[in-house]
């Protein structure tokens, strides 16, 4: 498969990008490299610096599955600029799925966060308890999980 890999230099993108090249798989890894880029190169990996904000300049053609993951990482870093963070983990997100609908992607992976579920007495935090999330960070998470 081609896969889009957003946020793919951050800290799980790192981790998921090299298996998923283990795999098999041609990954475009798109980020705005804040914090660098320690992805190796290989023959089947594209690396794009590019801000997820800008929807309209991501091209989507020939791409099989988006894993989304570029998001401002966090409670205390969302929380620094909340609106940013807003930009970043919420509208971005709406906009590339959209794009990825009308464009024919047959996959959307979204990574969310447990701590929408705010702060638990339960031994086990399910996804069917209630959603109270309690940062701009999980806020954002959040409203993305519903708009998807």
């Amino acid at each position: 498969m081609r896969i889009l890999v957003t946020g793919a230099c951050g800290y799980k993108g790192s981790v998921l990008v090299p298996k998923l090249l283990a795999q098999g798989h041609q990954v475009v890894a798109l980020d705005l490299m804040w914090f660098g880029n320690f992805l190796e190169p290989q023959e089947r990996l594209n690396v794009i610096r590019a801000d997820v904000r800008d929807a309209k300049a991501i091209d989507l053609r020939e791409i099989d599955t988006v894993i989304h993951l570029a998001s401002v990482a966090n409670d205390p870093c969302g929380d620094l600029d909340p609106k940013l963070t807003w930009e970043i983990s919420a509208l971005a997100t709406m906009q590339l799925a959209d794009k990825a609908v009308r464009e024919g992607v047959s996959r959307f992976i979204y990574a969310s966060s447990g701590s929408v579920y705010g702060v638990k007495e339960e031994a086990q935090v399910t996804e069917d308890l209630p959603l109270e999330p309690l940062s701009e960070y999980n806020k954002s998470k959040m409203v993305a999980e519903r708009v998807l």
